[in-house]
């Protein structure tokens, strides 16, 4: 991999886009100390829809980012028999930037247990729109680490690696927070950072299907 990649790159106004949908994230990061433990549950199922949901049928905010659940079908049940679950407050506060709306059409968001547990992990799911550029992966990959880097003394490390045949970046954050992007072909991207000995991220990747 070349010394250039390690560069964060960015372009106008996606930063403010990228932090704010990872302010509820960095804020709890803040807080680490201060969470409880996630609970494991045995899996029920593989790789099918999430549960209930805020939104069942999806809905739409003030600037037209479609918070879509189906895009966590993509995704397994549980991870080490820890459930995903959906995140409605991030998914909340994404409905309310106009920059994210300019980079997905469907976007969701989910995590497993609370920021500052043992293991925990928050992740978010996006088809990224067609006036986006040809260039809005690589922007996200930057834009995503920073922001969720930002209350863990930012960003240390850049990389790229292969995980169950699947390319992704990765980025070490300094208060030592792991975070991992990947595109799931079609547009689809997922992103997400955790911390724990179980690296719920890392697993999670291994168990997902093509």
């Amino acid at each position: 991999m070349s010394s250039d990649r390690r560069l964060v790159r960015t372009r106008p106004g996606a930063c403010r886009g990228a932090a704010f949908a990872t302010l509820l994230l960095a804020a709890a990061i803040a807080a680490v100390g201060c969470a409880s433990a996630a609970t494991p549950t045995l899996p029920l199922y593989t790789e099918v829809p999430i549960g209930p949901t805020a939104w069942p049928a999806g809905t739409i905010g003030q600037y037209g980012l479609h918070i879509d659940p189906t895009l966590l079908a993509r995704l397994p049940a549980t991870v080490d028999a820890y459930q995903i679950v959906e995140d409605p407050e991030s998914e909340s506060l994404a409905m309310g930037d106009p920059d994210l709306a300019s980079t997905f059409d469907r976007y969701s968001a989910a995590q497993i247990g609370e920021i500052g547990a043992t293991n925990w992990l928050a992740l978010v799911i996006g088809h990224f729109s067609a006036s986006a550029g040809s260039d809005v992966y690589a922007a996200w990959v930057d834009e995503y680490a920073t922001g969720a880097c930002s209350q863990a003394n930012g960003v240390v490390d850049q990389d790229q690696e292969t995980i169950n045949f699947w390319n992704v970046d990765t980025a070490t954050c300094g208060g030592g927070p792991v975070v991992y992007t990947l595109s799931l072909q079609n547009g689809i991207v997922l992103s997400m950072v955790g911390s724990g000995p179980l690296d719920l991220g890392r697993r999670l990747i291994d168990s997902l299907y093509s």
